[in-house]
């Protein structure tokens, strides 16, 4: 059986900096192609990962005989049609989260994938990241008995999104791509009702955002949100895009009935307080895209397309942490 073709869409800062050296260290799967508008960031691309085939169209793209599924790694307002077209030529699709800018587009996309008979799933890389999963794995052991409540804290520097997203970038139109907090805030939000089992039911959110003429008119954000679970268990949400670099960092809290507590902090430590022994800490850092779980969350991917299998990860799983990024990044 010859390996699954794969191919980026979008050469990007996520597309060239995780899903292409993914891809190309999987060993069931090939990357075949790559597609980019821009041809410098193309040819480096291609040339670095000595790729087969790039595309500045990536209609042409879809056209490749030798590309099996492909992950579509653009702007998010370009997600629903770029996705749609490679469903309908055939091709798998592993799309970036937020899946799409409406709801809307979303459900077209759903329903394309189920007329064509090709898997359709949402790039939800923090199920994949090593100290989430440890997270969930430690909660299925029993170590903080049974959960009943989450918190999650995401504080990123205003300089390091203005570099990723310069003044006059996609993500800053909030009308167009919903702008920076709801671009952002989805993979926490799903990874809170996967490591608690149940959706999200009621949400009380406020959204502040400020323009930083300092980094040329980009938009800082703050963001607070109070969770209810659809059993009965209770969660809080907190985002900040306009710290300085210092104050940079992510910090998951689970907290547990026995009583005790499950921290994961950033991408790789865990640590969990007892009675006894009072802090057991882990370190469970991976580098290069393992280090997000991009590398683990692709290799799913093929693994479940080379087996026949469904993946256990569904548009609506994506199309659910959307809602509820919608509902939070609404400015107060």
């Amino acid at each position: 059986m010859k390996n699954l073709g794969m191919a980026v869409v979008g050469c990007g800062f996520v597309g060239r900096g995780a899903h292409v050296p993914a891809l190309a260290s999987l060993q069931n799967a090939e990357l075949v192609a790559v597609a980019d508008a821009d041809d410098a960031r193309l040819s480096k691309v291609v040339k670095k990962y000595e790729v087969p085939a790039g595309y500045a169209d990536y209609r042409q793209l879809l056209e490749d005989p030798h590309v099996d599924a492909v992950v579509i790694a653009l702007p998010t307002s370009m997600h629903a049609q770029a996705s749609i077209a490679a469903m309908q030529a055939g091709k798998h699709v592993l799309c970036e989260m937020p899946l799409a800018a409406n709801l809307e587009e979303v459900e077209q996309m759903i329903d394309v994938a189920k007329k064509q008979g090709v898997c359709l799933m949402p790039g939800l890389t923090f199920r994949f990241t090593p100290n989430f999963v440890k997270v969930k794995e430690m909660i299925a052991q029993g170590a903080i008995g049974n959960p009943t409540a989450a918190l999650y804290r995401e504080f990123i520097p205003a300089q390091d999104l203005a570099r990723q997203w310069p003044p006059g970038a996609w993500v800053w139109n909030l009308e167009e791509s919903g702008g920076p907090l709801y671009t952002l805030a989805v993979w926490s939000i799903d990874l809170v009702q996967w490591l608690l089992d149940s959706p999200i039911q009621t949400v009380q959110a406020a959204a502040k955002y400020t323009k930083l003429d300092r980094f040329g008119g980009t938009l800082g954000y703050d963001a607070s949100a109070a969770l209810q679970f659809a059993n009965g268990l209770v969660g809080c949400l907190q985002f900040s895009g306009s710290v300085v670099p210092a104050a940079a960092g992510s910090a998951l809290e689970i907290v547990g009935d026995t009583p005790g507590v499950l921290c994961a902090t950033d991408n790789d430590r865990v640590t969990l307080y007892a009675d006894q022994p009072e802090k057991t800490q882990w370190n469970v850092k991976e580098s290069g895209p393992g280090m997000w779980g991009h590398l683990q969350q692709d290799q799913y991917f093929a693994d479940c397309l080379c087996e026949g299998r469904t993946p256990d990860i569904t548009p609506n799983d994506g199309r659910r942490a959307m809602e509820i990024a919608m509902q939070i990044a609404k400015p107060s």
